[in-house]
């Protein structure tokens, strides 16, 4: 990566931005830009990073936010409030485009306005994360490794032994009153989030997963062609899955949508319980309904997959041997799962 190369980073001083800041400031030469409307923030994370690294005070929503970014060789984006229209441009002009978003709606947006783009001069990568991200480039193995998988369930367990993110905290109550495109025997449904759920078998216990809202489901069926995919998520604590579950089903979802980032804060402050780490299982299952394989995968804290996942494909986009294709791409193009950890 040249020296002379600029990355800017969408919503860089929340707690994925800063986790991926400091990876790309230790791993290249580039300098780094932390955006956000806060500048008092944007410059004390800034500071915390290092002296390539510096703040940036914009509204995504501001007529020239396309230009005031026009000088940055890769853009990566962890807010959903970025007009899809910017990412459109920021491609359109030369710029590298990485969003980790999780809303279907809001990917599907994406996609939508990317792909109508006449003359892409740069790469557009989506759904660059944990989940989606991660399960879909897993999903993705467990269809190489065993031909006649038809339908591949997932289930993502966040442990509360660490505090997460704000933002994704508050992703995760709003998501409570939504509903989400969701492909079963062979046919897509809109469902709501906590309308379905299963438990999965580890090598030492039973998971209890409620049906949730992320957009890998979706991509997942399109892009592997099955008949279904279906992501559910657990907390650990188990009983926190049961609550969650409880709040979802009730009118109380309303409420936790319209105040999610105030429960989110007030959550920051609660004590942390359980495990720290993450668990993914991937199960597969043939046309007859008889699995064809499962990977289980744990890890560290879900901020440190995601941040790592979109490191690597950074590191990846912005290498002198990349891969010269434009427009959108698939995250598998960049990343190899197997660099995180093997699936047990």
């Amino acid at each position: 990566m040249s020296s002379a190369s600029s990355i800017c980073i969408l919503g860089g001083y929340g707690d994925v931005g800063l986790r991926v800041a400091r990876l790309l400031h230790a791993q290249t030469h580039a300098r780094l830009l932390l955006v956000g409307r806060d500048a008092k923030r944007a410059d004390t994370a800034a500071l915390s990073i290092g002296p390539r690294c510096r703040g940036l005070a914009l509204d995504v929503h501001d007529q020239d936010a396309a230009a005031r970014l026009a000088d940055a060789a890769l853009c990566i984006n962890l807010t959903e409030a970025t007009p899809p229209a910017l990412a459109a441009d920021l491609i359109s002009n030369g710029t590298h485009f990485i969003d980790s978003s999780a809303s279907p709606a809001y990917v599907a947006d994406l996609e939508k306005t990317i792909n109508a783009l006449p003359g892409p001069r740069a790469t557009g990568v989506l759904e660059a994360g944990l989940a989606p991200g991660l399960t879909n480039l897993l999903a993705a193995r467990m269809c190489e490794r065993h031909p006649d998988t038809r339908s591949i369930d997932i289930l993502l367990e966040l442990g509360m032994g660490v505090h997460h993110g704000l933002a994704a905290t508050a992703w995760t109550l709003q998501a409570l009153d939504r509903t989400y495109p969701m492909k079963s025997d062979g046919n897509w449904h809109e469902i709501r989030t906590g309308a379905i759920c299963r438990h999965f078998t580890s090598s030492t216990e039973s998971i209890l997963g409620i049906g949730f809202a992320f957009s890998d489901q979706r991509s997942i069926a399109r892009d592997l062609d099955l008949a279904g995919a279906r992501t559910f998520l657990a907390i650990s604590p188990g009983w926190m899955t049961t609550a969650l579950r409880w709040l979802g089903r009730g009118p109380l979802r309303h409420v936790l949508r319209r105040n999610a980032m105030a429960a989110a804060r007030i959550m920051q402050h609660l004590p942390t319980l359980g495990s720290k780490g993450t668990r993914l299982i991937i199960e597969g299952r043939n046309a007859q309904g008889k699995v064809t394989g499962m990977h289980l995968f744990s890890s560290g804290p879900q901020s440190d997959l995601t941040a790592g996942v979109i490191a690597q494909l950074a590191l990846a986009l912005m290498s002198p041997s990349a891969d010269p294709r434009r427009g959108l791409q698939l995250l598998g193009t960049f990343v190899d799962p197997a660099s995180f950890a093997e699936p047990m």
